[in-house]
């Protein structure tokens, strides 16, 4: 499939869901609507990730993958700061439009950007999905993933209850938010940047290092709690270093271990098993905070993290060749 094809396809599907959301008047068309625009948008997240893998070589690509998941965190901020203003403005209908319009243009020029490049068809790989599980060292990959968003999920949902619960207010479980997402905005890219060495051979060590902090961070972030409001911020950015900054080296690392035709679709599978653990690991950590309370939720995520720095050490690099 040309890669600006799906690009504009997946662009014009994200819009579309959008406008039929703002001008919905029931919720059932509403959810229908914002369920189709997230279709299109899916489209062109793997499309972008596959672009990525065409246009940058092995040396630069998790710097690349790292400035591209540097956008999510980058785009909550602006959304949390813009919508509330255009929903004062001209309610939920204009701020569905503008963001219809703001998807629109910058997917269509992502289009343009990336051109028509295309999988020749001597390349295409038959039952790639099987091809990407059996991919040497994926399972293993995945694994760590599976661990890493676990961990991930622990500090998003529940670091603000966990620093009002421990006695401080409103505001300071607020800045201790923000210093996990401005961590977030500037590790992932160093993070990427450090995968790149020695020629891009040097992920999985990279994906040890980055679970080591994170462990760290759930500890010291659990003793954190028990000293003082300061404390607790810088210990929550500390933690923000390594538990958002892996899955940019999940989606680089498992782009490369597959046929390179498949590198889009290999981030797909990627991506999938790490939105859908992080949907089933939040209750499973919630229900461990009513049982056994706070500093447990915290020693269960460090162990968490070991268990997914043991299997990373595990896990070689792909050579050099494979990754082209």
């Amino acid at each position: 499939m040309l890669a600006r094809g799906a690009l504009v396809a997946g662009t014009a599907v994200a819009v579309g869901g959008l406008l039929a959301a703002s001008a919905a008047t029931e919720k059932g068309a509403l959810y229908l609507a914002l369920l189709v625009f997230g279709l299109g948008s899916a489209v062109v997240t793997v499309g972008g990730a596959g672009a990525l893998f065409r246009v940058y070589p092995p040396a630069r690509r998790g710097w690349a993958l790292g400035v591209r998941q540097t956008a999510v965190p980058l785009g909550g901020t602006i959304g949390a700061v813009g919508f509330p203003l255009l929903e004062a403005v001209g309610g939920v209908r204009l701020t569905l439009l503008i963001t219809a319009a703001a998807v629109g243009i910058t997917g269509l020029a992502f289009a343009v950007v990336v051109g028509g490049n295309h999988v020749a068809a001597a390349t295409r790989v038959s039952r790639p999905f099987r091809t990407i599980w059996r991919a040497p060292g994926m399972l293993r990959l995945l694994a760590v993933a599976a661990c890493y968003i676990v961990v991930l999920q622990a500090l998003l949902a529940f670091v603000v209850p966990a620093v009002r619960a421990a006695g401080y207010t409103a505001l300071v479980a607020s800045i201790a938010y923000f210093a996990i997402n401005v961590a977030a905005v500037t590790t992932r890219i160093a993070w990427g940047k450090l995968a790149d060495r020695d020629a891009g051979a040097r992920r999985s060590r990279t994906l040890v290092e980055v679970g080591l902090v994170a462990g760290g961070g759930a500890l010291l972030f659990a003793a954190a709690l028990h000293v003082g409001p300061v404390a607790t911020v810088v210990a929550a950015a500390l933690f923000g270093v390594g538990a958002l900054g892996w899955n940019a080296l999940v989606y680089v690392s498992a782009g490369e271990r597959a046929d390179p035709a498949l590198a889009s679709r290999s981030v797909a599978v990627a991506a999938t098993v790490v939105f859908v653990l992080s949907g089933l690991a939040t209750p499973a950590l919630g229900a461990l905070v009513d049982a056994v309370g706070w500093d447990a939720l915290w020693i269960a995520t460090a162990c968490t993290a070991a268990v997914g720095v043991l299997l990373a050490s595990r896990l070689s690099d792909t050579p050099a060749g494979s990754r082209s």
